[in-house]
Order: C-alpha cells, then structure tokens, then sequence
C-alpha cells in the first residue's frame, strides 16, 4: 500500500464518513473557464472589498480580468473567488477533511486548512502576486492536448534552443508550457503537425519554471514575516501531493511552488488514497473535470450547488 508523509511520519487515510465530507481543491489561474455566478453573490462582493481594501485599489471579479490585467489583480481576485466558495459550501454543510490546491490553489488551501488565517492568507497572495509582478520572467503560459509526454518531450528536445518548459502535467495529454511569447508561438505549428493542438492560457507569467527564479526570494522574505501556524487539517501540494500539518514546511513549498512543474498525477495519487471525495473549490471546473476522468474520485460539490442569493 502506498505511504504517504504526513509532517514527516507515515500517515493513514481519512475517514470517509459522511456524503459531504471531502478534500477541498482549489485551481490556480490557468483555469480559464471561469464560473460567473458568484461575481454578484454577497459572500464574494464582501471578499472583494476586503482584498480591494488591503491592496488600497479596486479589484474586478475574475470574470473581468483581461489581457493587460496585473498580476495583483488577478490573483487577489482569484483568491477572493476562492474563499468566497469555500465560505458557501460550508454553510451548505461541507466539510473538508483536508485542503489541497494547484499552483494559486495551495494559498487558499494554506488558508481553508488554518495554516493562516483569512488576513495573514491574503497578505501572503499579495505578496506573491507583486513579487511575480516585479521579478517574474517575460513570458507566458500555453496548454498542449493530444500528445503524450514522450512526444512532447522529443518536440522540445528538437527545438532545444527555445525557452520552453513544461510547467504542468494534468494527465497523459494534457500539459502546460511555460516559456516566452514568441517560442510559444512558434512551437504551436509544430504541436498541430504531430496531432495535438494549443490553447493559451491568461496567466500573464510564465509560472512554474527556472523563469520565475528571481521571485523566490522576494516571495521567501515576504511570507517570513506573517503568522503562520500548525494547520488543523492536512494541507496538500499541487507539486508533488506532499501531505503535511507543519507550517514551516507549507511555507518552504509555497515559495518552491513557483518554480516547480505542477504535477496532476501525484496529487490524483494522494487524493485517492486519504479520501476519494473530492470538493471542487473553484473558480472554475478544471478539478471537477480532472477529478472525474481519475479513477477512485468522486466529486460531491463544486460552485455549482452554491443557490443563488
């Protein structure tokens, strides 16, 4: 049987009890089909005045966000998003049992799973989204579906003297590159002869690469001065589906995060052995989605069961 490290010793699985008890999961910002419905909700125009008034400027809803947007607002918004449906579920009687996330995802997780507390959370999303603003390489994000990682890899080793990284693994075909504009653009063409084919993804950076190296100790001195304690219930990394209750070591892995390849496959592997019940977290429904095509998942909420106000 699989064995996973929980704070440094072996852990076993969750107890499955209960239809609403579940990982909560959160998606980062390469979810691009975002659900609305929430834009006007209470719960979630409160949570945008809150990180409104922490950035000292407005912030639009993620629905809003658009090419030339900043990274300060479209990570604070996301990480309204987040919140705000977390906020909903549990007051349809959703319970987390644990608190996974995927690349933006794991701050919300830090924050749903008591690592840091609602104010402490955000702070630490503003952080890195002016770190990310101010040091974070030229570039941006693209999706590659229909070809296998062996393929993929033979096209990037051909075209070894572009600056292209695969930043994102969700499933046998489904990748994420991260690299600058004009090689993404020049790979697409040769993505499209072996069968596959791209889809840009609004991240405005290319995350999860050696790109995003001078971010790290920008973001590392900034998340050094928050609070930070003994989570509650175990936190989940979207790099590797490391499980922990230590603080320090959600702290390390947040600032890793941004220059490590986000790996589906880990986290499917840890999911389904603490707890096959997943909770979509939003903002969109990539973990819905990618939740059902695994084996052993079951989805038993997302923003869809939130009622309108």
């Amino acid at each position: 049987m699989q064995r996973l490290l929980w704070g440094g010793r072996t852990m076993g699985r969750l107890k499955p009890v209960g239809p609403r008890r579940g990982i909560i999961v959160f998606a980062g910002q390469g979810d691009t089909r975002l659900d609305t419905r929430l834009d006007r909700h209470p719960v979630f125009v409160r949570a945008l005045a809150d990180v409104s008034e922490l950035c000292g400027q407005k912030i639009p809803p993620p629905s809003a966000l658009g090419e030339n947007s900043s990274q300060v607002e479209r990570q604070m918004a996301l990480a309204a998003y987040h919140m705000s449906a977390f906020d909903c579920l549990k007051d349809l009687g959703y319970e987390p049992v644990a608190a996974a996330g995927i690349s933006l995802g794991e701050f919300a997780a830090a924050m749903v799973s008591g690592a840091l507390s609602r104010v402490q959370g955000y702070k630490a999303v503003l952080a890195r989204a002016r770190c990310m603003q101010e040091y974070a390489g030229q570039g941006t994000m693209m999706a590659v579906l229909g070809l296998r990682m062996d393929v993929l890899s033979v096209l990037l080793r051909d075209a070894a003297w572009k600056v292209i990284y695969v930043s994102a693994t969700y499933g046998d075909r489904v990748h994420l590159l991260s690299g600058s504009h004009d090689d993404l653009g020049a790979i697409r063409a040769e993505v499209a002869n072996r069968g596959g084919r791209t889809v840009p993804v609004p991240s405005g950076i290319p995350s999860h690469c050696i790109l995003m190296e001078r971010v790290v100790p920008c973001l590392t001195s900034a998340l050094q001065n928050l609070l930070w304690t003994n989570p509650e219930i175990p936190w989940i990394s979207g790099i590797d589906g490391f499980v922990t209750r230590d603080a320090a070591k959600i702290q390390f892995r947040l600032v890793r995060q941004t220059v490590e390849p986000v790996s589906w496959p880990h986290v499917h592997n840890t999911l389904s052995y603490l707890h096959a019940n997943v909770i979509d977290g939003g903002p969109g429904h990539s973990v819905s989605r990618m939740a059902k095509s695994s084996p052993g998942l079951f989805v038993v909420a997302s923003s869809d069961d939130i009622k309108p106000w």
